[in-house]
């Protein structure tokens, strides 16, 4: 960790993320249903769920920005107790703005997680930009910090340890789930879907 992603770790109060290709290894799987429906199925790492519910455990507020629209995502967002979900949002940055204002904070006070160059204008906005190992070349040019793990395979989960340690919050997170005094956080959700592009 450098010193710009400590001193920005202890500010953050709004962490965001992509999920294609960070919360997932980025491949698309449908199947057909009996109706004829395609629904969409994605494979989440438990570790980076329960990244995303330390940060909450500590103050940071989560969300996710997706082009996507898949309904298995508010499913993942609510098991983990996030504030907000983004659905079919090609204008990443107007979705920032959206949630800074609605949670009290300022871009940069904010983090974004992304990994290919429709997420350059988000994390050119916030004040901690960071990607995956299998992020492209251009977005790991203006990333604070680029976790050695690759996208679905605990690379969220290793980004929030190193925010956590930076805070000086990690040690008091693993020793409450060793004395099992840790609670889990839980907010109501947020849902803004349907081509949103304020």
């Amino acid at each position: 960790m450098n010193e710009a992603f400590i001193q920005k770790a202890k500010t953050l109060k709004l962490l965001l993320t992509d999920i294609d290709g960070v919360m997932t290894d980025s491949k698309l799987v449908w199947y057909t249903d009996g109706s004829g429906n395609h629904i969409e199925v994605k494979n989440f790492e438990s570790l980076d769920g329960m990244g995303m519910i330390f940060l909450r455990a500590c103050g940071i507020r989560t969300g996710i920005i997706s082009r996507g629209s898949a309904p298995v995502l508010q499913h993942w967002a609510t098991l983990l107790g996030m504030d907000i979900l983004y659905y079919s949002t090609l204008n990443k940055s107007a979705a920032l703005l959206d949630a800074c204002a609605r949670f009290g904070a300022t871009p940069q006070e904010a983090a974004f997680i992304g990994d290919d160059i429709i997420d350059l204008g988000i994390l050119k906005t916030v004040g901690m930009p960071l990607t995956v190992a299998n992020g492209v070349e251009e977005v790991k040019r203006v990333a604070l910090y680029v976790s050695s793990k690759h996208g679905g395979f605990g690379a969220v989960r290793d980004i929030c340890e190193q925010i956590l340690k930076a805070r000086g919050q990690w040690e008091s997170i693993v020793r409450s789930v060793e004395e099992g005094s840790f609670q889990d956080p839980r907010s109501q959700l947020i849902v803004v879907k349907n081509d949103w592009k304020k």
